[in-house]
C-alpha cells in the first residue's frame, strides 16, 4: 500500500508541472493572438495628396556666372609714372573719355626735337625740290632730302602719337569695374590699368549636354520661342533670357555644348560674377493630373485611400518631369498615398492625413 502511494506521488510530482507549462504555453500564445489581432486592428497613418491639375513642364536647369559681352582690361600704351587717375570702381565712362594721364614730360621733349629735325628736313626738301624742278641740282641730292624728310616726319608722327597716348582713353561706354594701379605707380603696356564692362549686355555661358543639340538648334532657327529661358538669381528675382549663340562642335571631353544666353532685361540689377541658374522649358503639357514620384510604391505600383482601407493599383507612366508623372483622370478624386505606403497590406486600415 505504502509502495502504491509512493508511485502515485512521483507520478504526480512529474506531470504537475508538465501542465503547469503547458497552460502557460497555451496562454501566451492566446494572449499572443490577441495582441497581434488588437495590432492588425490599428490603422496605420499615412499622408495623402490628390492629383494637382495643370500643366507639366520639362525644364534643364544649368548653374553659371553672369559676364559681360564686352569686358576690356585698358593697358597703356606708353610707359612712365601714372600722373591722374580719373575715376573710381563703380563709374560710368564714355567711349573716348580720358580716364587716366601718364607724366607727358619725356614724351613731350621728345615730340618737340622730332617736331623741330622734321620742319628743318621738310624746308631742306622744299628747297631743293624747287631747285631740281629749275634742274639746278642733281637727281641725288633731290632724292636724298627726299628721303631724309620722310624719315624725320616719321619720327615726328611716332613722337606726336607717344605724347597722345600719355592721355589714356576708354575704349568703350561701360563701368569701372576693377582699378589695377593707383596714382603714383609706374605704368607700362604690360601692366593693367582698370577693368571696364559693359553693363547694358550681359551674357551667360551654358554648357548642355549632347542630346540636347538638335532642339536647341531648331529653337535658334526659329528665334528661340520654343525655348522659355528664365535666369534666376540667389536673391529669387528672375530675368527673361534669349539664345544668342550655340557652339558648332560638342566638346569631346565633356560631351557637351555651349549655348550664350544674353539677358533680355533687366541687366541694371546684375553685375558679371554674379551667380545665376538658367532654366530652360524643353516641354509643356498642357491641362493634366499629375502626382509626385515619392507616390510610386516601386515599380508603377500605386496606393491610394479608400473608405479608411488602403488600395493598390498598376500604372502606366507615359509623361513626367524630374519630379512628377501623369495620370489619368480617373485619380483625379482619389486620395494617393504619398508617404507610409511601405507598411501596407491590401485592405490595411490606414489613418489618413493630408
Amino acid at each position: 500500500m505504502a509502495a502504491k502511494k509512493l508511485t502515485v506521488g512521483r507520478i504526480a510530482r512529474f506531470f504537475i508541472p508538465l501542465l503547469i507549462l503547458a497552460g502557460a504555453f497555451f496562454m501566451s500564445r492566446g494572449m499572443g493572438k490577441s495582441g497581434e489581432t488588437e495590432k492588425k486592428a490599428s490603422p496605420i497613418p499615412v499622408r495623402v495628396e490628390k492629383p494637382r491639375f495643370g500643366d507639366l513642364v520639362r525644364t534643364l536647369t544649368i548653374n553659371g556666372y553672369v559676364e559681360s559681352e564686352r569686358m576690356v582690361t585698358v593697358l597703356p600704351l606708353v610707359s612712365g609714372v601714372l600722373q591722374d587717375l580719373y575715376v573710381d570702381v563703380g563709374d560710368r565712362v564714355r567711349a573716348d573719355q580720358i580716364i587716366a594721364r601718364i607724366d607727358p614730360e619725356r614724351y613731350r621733349l621728345q615730340f618737340q626735337q622730332a617736331e623741330t629735325a622734321y620742319l628743318s628736313a621738310q624746308s631742306t626738301f622744299d628747297r631743293v625740290s624747287q631747285l631740281y624742278k629749275s634742274n639746278a641740282t642733281s637727281t641725288q641730292n633731290y632724292e636724298q632730302a627726299k628721303a631724309q624728310a620722310e624719315a624725320y616726319k616719321s619720327q615726328y608722327d611716332l613722337a606726336k602719337l607717344q605724347l597722345e597716348y600719355t592721355n589714356i582713353k576708354s575704349p568703350l561706354d561701360g563701368v569701372v569695374l576693377k582699378k589695377h594701379l593707383s596714382v603714383g605707380s609706374l605704368a607700362a603696356p604690360e601692366r593693367p590699368l582698370v577693368t571696364i564692362a559693359d553693363l547694358n549686355n550681359l551674357l551667360i555661358r551654358c554648357q548642355i549636354p549632347e542630346r540636347y543639340y538638335s532642339q536647341f538648334q531648331n529653337a535658334h532657327r526659329t528665334g528661340g520661342g520654343d525655348l522659355r529661358i528664365s535666369i534666376r538669381r540667389s536673391d529669387g528675382s528672375v530675368f527673361p533670357g534669349r539664345i544668342k549663340s550655340i557652339s558648332p562642335f560638342v566638346s569631346a571631353e565633356t560631351k557637351n555644348f555651349e549655348v550664350v544666353i544674353t539677358v533680355a532685361s533687366g541687366t541694371e540689377s546684375l553685375r558679371p560674377g554674379m551667380f545665376v541658374t538658367t532654366s530652360f522649358e524643353l516641354s509643356r503639357i498642357k491641362n493634366v493630373y499629375t502626382l509626385p514620384f515619392a507616390a510610386l510604391a516601386g515599380g508603377n505600383t500605386l496606393w491610394y485611400a479608400e473608405d479608411g482601407r488602403a488600395k493598390k493599383a498598376e500604372i502606366a507612366i507615359t509623361e513626367s518631369n524630374d519630379d512628377r508623372f501623369v495620370v489619368g483622370k480617373e485619380w483625379a478624386d482619389r486620395d494617393v498615398i504619398v508617404e507610409g505606403w511601405y507598411f501596407l497590406r491590401e485592405q490595411s486600415p490606414v489613418a489618413v492625413s493630408q
